[in-house]
């Protein structure tokens, strides 16, 4: 399993930022091959993703989607790119 964290210093409402990936990023990411899960949330600098995918290749791709997603429709209240770490899962629960 692959894992791709993105880390976002928020300049809109948090609500507003939620509405967003509920209508348009979680849907595209649940149609995506090997997806396996998505989460968000708040962190003290801003908000963060996490997806899981089967593989790299994968993960990486749905990456590339979101980040346009991002750029089209969320730019306002997400305008710096995020922080993004990737990795193997090497212990899962």
């Amino acid at each position: 399993m692959y894992a791709i964290i993105r880390s976002y210093t928020a300049t809109g409402s948090v609500e507003e930022i939620v509405r967003g990936v509920e209508a348009l990023v979680l849907p595209m990411l649940k149609d995506r091959p090997g997806f396996r899960a998505y989460h968000a949330g708040r962190s003290e600098e801003g908000v963060f993703s996490i997806s899981l995918f089967d593989s790299r290749a994968e993960a990486e791709a749905a990456h590339e989607a979101v980040r346009g997603i991002v750029a089209a429709n969320l730019a306002e209240l997400l305008p710096q790119p995020p922080v993004v770490t990737r990795g193997e899962v090497l212990v899962s629960a």
